[in-house]
């Protein structure tokens, strides 16, 4: 029964695109002054993160575009990217079925997740 198990999480997450040794090394002459990096900061965008898993490891992650909020719709459109996921990840699963945990937020309760999640059996 664990392994038909699938946990999903929503979090929002710092967008932060930090530099490598390998950007930050330049050429200079031995003489010349050491280029003084600026401290690196969190940046003020945040992205909103779907994260979906079973006891095998991670099924999906999925980012939602800026600006945007988890409604119903947003919702189903996750959870049928989630289905692809399971059936690219995990074949013959879905055949058994699967429970999907959850939260009980509304857009996770609404009528047409619950229709979405009916359909998929």
């Amino acid at each position: 029964m664990l392994s038909r198990i699938v946990t999903g999480d929503e979090t929002c997450v710092s967008h932060v695109t930090p530099e490598s040794k390998q950007q930050s090394m330049d050429w200079r002459h031995t003489h010349s002054p050491v280029r003084v990096k600026a401290k690196q900061t969190l940046s003020q965008r945040k992205i909103m993160a779907s994260l979906f898993w079973d006891r095998h490891g991670v099924l999906m992650v999925d980012f939602m575009q800026l600006g945007t909020t988890i409604n119903a719709v947003a919702y189903g459109q996750t959870l049928r990217k989630l289905r692809k996921a399971i059936q690219n990840k995990r074949r013959g699963i879905l055949t058994e079925g699967i429970l999907l945990h959850h939260d009980n937020a509304r857009p996770h309760t609404a009528a047409q997740t619950r229709a979405l999640l009916d359909s998929f059996g």
